[in-house]
């Protein structure tokens, strides 16, 4: 039963009974005891986890590889504290696969530590575990957060030379799912045709591959399809259909997709269906249809929740309504740097001077930092980074001197900087001159300015970007996609953004 409890996130249930059992001093074995472990990874009970943790050291429990796993998977996933799940690990006298399984997918839910991941990949394999269907699949995973093309064709031809059997389909997902998010959706598609199978995580994958990259008819085709087959949608398949809705401005259609998940398929919206549905209205300008989706709720709404309003608002320019979800984002999560830096954004557009000082202000006072702003490229299988206005690079000079260039020329073509982007107050002296230099050092730029440099002519670019891409950068890079000649891709913390003879796949609907 506390297995059973444990795998139906009834945590508190697995709980009492697990008490019970102690209290009638019944045995109680390692198999038992991971679930319990299991059941404060489901209710996401950090605090009561590592008390749990405290018993089994005192128990002397704690160095089986059983009891171990359950361990790492109950810090990945509550918080992600590597440090601890490192500390775990390396206590283990002789790991198994299902343990170094384990490390590996804790690593690879946290983007962060994707190199990481892929680094206890290599571990293992060099310490005699020859992965199976699940080290693939976290380690491909990870490949995926990492953006790295490079690196997603590698692990797929590990996949080849493996010729693993066992569980097949559940690779093959992965892959398509690493493929769409490293940019090469024509090649997910290929794979997701090839594949001999298909279950509900399968479409799951490529349906949210096309709505990354903005394909929403794609998306809803394909949405189709998995019904023609009889294959049932999930409550992961809904986020994805609506979500493409929201992406190519489809409002009724998002609509009607988020009515027909809960009266035919009698899936419940979660927070994350309804965050999409806000998207979905807050893009269309229907900001007091979005706020009284909000008040419908029946659940209290998240920070997901606000967080979509919020950005609905900074796109339409809706200070009030904007001030009144930051304020909703920041009592759940007073550490979130995101309603901050994007009320800093309204205000300084609004010429609100004393406003973004005392936004600042509180932001200093509560220690919290804005996240930077950050966009790399792969150039020959070598990641490049940059940030704003970065001198890092050892070829600086040669980029900012072709970029320099490549900027007179957009001009010239029609491109007109946006100063608005440069974020920074009239009233600090700072001329129109120095605002365009800050707009033309923006990371993303100097990443297509190194890209551009460093490749062939008319070879493609991908560039990647941790945040959601500045609306100067998107219409500079219009233009340069037409000027130069080349289809660039941006990816940023949305969506992808295919840019080609200066015009945007979004259709500047983002």
């Amino acid at each position: 039963m506390i297995v059973a409890y444990g795998q139906q996130r009834e945590g508190l249930k697995a709980m009492k009974l697990y008490q019970e059992m102690v209290r009638l001093d019944l045995y109680v074995d390692m198999f038992t005891l991971a679930s319990v472990l299991s059941a404060f990874t489901s209710m996401e009970d950090l605090i009561g986890g590592k008390q749990f943790h405290s018993q089994l050291v005192k128990m002397g429990f704690h160095r089986n590889a059983h009891i171990g796993s359950g361990l790492i998977d109950l810090y990945s996933k509550c918080g992600g504290h590597m440090c601890d799940c490192r500390k775990v690990f390396d206590e283990m006298p002789d790991p198994d696969l299902v343990l170094w399984n384990t490390i590996i997918s804790g690593y690879s839910l946290n983007e962060e530590f994707s190199e990481e991941a892929l680094n206890f990949f290599k571990q293992m394999q060099r310490a005699g575990n020859f992965p199976d269907d699940c080290s693939f699949v976290c380690a491909i995973s990870a490949s995926s957060k990492m953006s790295s093309p490079s690196q997603g064709r590698q692990m797929h031809s590990l996949v080849i030379k493996s010729n693993i059997q066992s569980n097949r389909i559940s690779i093959n997902n992965a892959l398509v799912a690493m493929y769409s998010k490293c940019g090469n959706l024509q090649e997910a598609r290929q794979l997701f045709d090839r594949m001999p199978e298909h279950n509900n995580v399968s479409f799951n994958s490529m349906i949210a591959g096309y709505a990354q990259h903005g394909l929403g008819a794609e998306s809803l085709i394909l949405f189709e399809k998995m019904l023609e087959k009889k294959i049932a949608p999930t409550s992961i398949t809904f986020v994805s259909v609506i979500s493409a809705c929201a992406h190519t401005g489809k409002v009724e259609d998002g609509e009607r997709y988020f009515s027909l998940m809960k009266e035919t398929f009698e899936i419940e919206p979660e927070a994350e269906h309804y965050a999409c549905m806000i998207d979905l209205l807050g893009r269309a300008g229907k900001l007091d249809e979005a706020e009284g989706l909000i008040c419908t709720m029946p659940y209290t709404p998240n920070v997901m929740v606000w967080g979509s309003l919020l950005r609905a608002c900074r796109t339409h320019g809706n200070i009030k309504l904007a001030e009144k979800a930051a304020n909703h984002c920041l009592h759940l999560d007073p550490s979130n740097a995101a309603p901050y830096v994007t009320m800093a954004h309204m205000y300084t557009v609004d010429r609100r001077w004393d406003e973004v000082s005392r936004v600042k202000k509180h932001m200093k006072d509560r220690s919290v930092k804005r996240r930077p702003g950050c966009s790399w490229i792969e150039i020959d299988k070598k990641i490049h980074s940059f940030v704003a206005d970065d001198k890092s690079h050892p070829m600086r000079e040669e980029i900012y001197g072709f970029w320099d260039k490549m900027w007179e020329k957009i001009k010239k073509a029609g491109y007109v900087p946006d100063l608005k982007w440069a974020s920074v107050r009239d009233d600090c002296g700072v001329t129109e001159e120095e605002k365009e230099t800050i707009l033309r050092h923006h990371s993303e730029k100097l990443a297509v300015a190194f890209g551009l440099l460093s490749t062939t002519e008319g070879a493609s670019l991908l560039v990647m970007k941790n945040l959601r891409m500045c609306g100067d950068c998107h219409n500079a890079i219009k233009v340069v996609s037409d000027v130069a000649k080349r289809e660039i891709t941006v990816r940023d913390c949305h969506r992808f953004h295919h840019f080609r003879q200066g015009q945007c796949s979004c259709g500047d609907f983002w």
